[in-house]
Parts: structure tokens; C-alpha cells; sequence
């Protein structure tokens, strides 16, 4: 291995030391934007649930109608709900 070769290497890893200080602290997620994650979530998860209900039909349009369905129901129980 030439000398220019080790030199390099040895900056590269020094380099690395320099991002590994530590895990970045990530600020905590807004109250509102883990609200609307998880109604995303159950939103999703009722459209599956419809979705294989009417026997798993292909295509978009039975995808939108589920989803579509699926947040009806999911903002309904919402706004019951508060």
C-alpha cells in the first residue's frame, strides 16, 4: 500500500469519527402531525379490511373506493369523538 494510499485512509476515517459524535437528537413530532399518522394508519387499515371484504377486486377505482369509504368512516368516528 503506498504512503498516499495510508494518508487518505486515515483522513477518511477521521472523517467518520467526526459524524459519529453522537445520535442527532430529532425534535419530538407536532401532537397534530401524530394525530393525523394515525388516522392515516386506521384509515388504511379499514380500507384493507373493505378491500377484502368484496373479495380483493383489482384496480384502481375499487382502491379509491375503499379509501374513500374507509375515511369516511374513520373521520365520522372522529368528529364523534370529540
Amino acid at each position: 500500500m503506498s504512503t498516499k494510499t495510508r494518508r487518505d485512509h486515515r483522513s477518511d476515517h477521521s472523517s467518520n469519527t467526526e459524524t459519529r459524535e453522537g445520535p442527532a437528537e430529532k425534535p419530538a413530532p407536532s401532537r397534530q402531525k401524530v394525530i393525523d399518522e394515525e388516522r392515516s394508519r386506521l384509515i388504511q387499515v379499514r380500507a384493507y379490511e373493505l378491500w377484502e371484504q368484496a373479495g380483493k377486486p383489482d384496480g384502481d377505482v375499487a382502491r379509491e373506493r375503499f379509501w374513500s369509504e374507509a375515511e369516511k368512516e374513520i373521520m365520522a368516528t372522529h368528529a364523534r369523538d370529540r
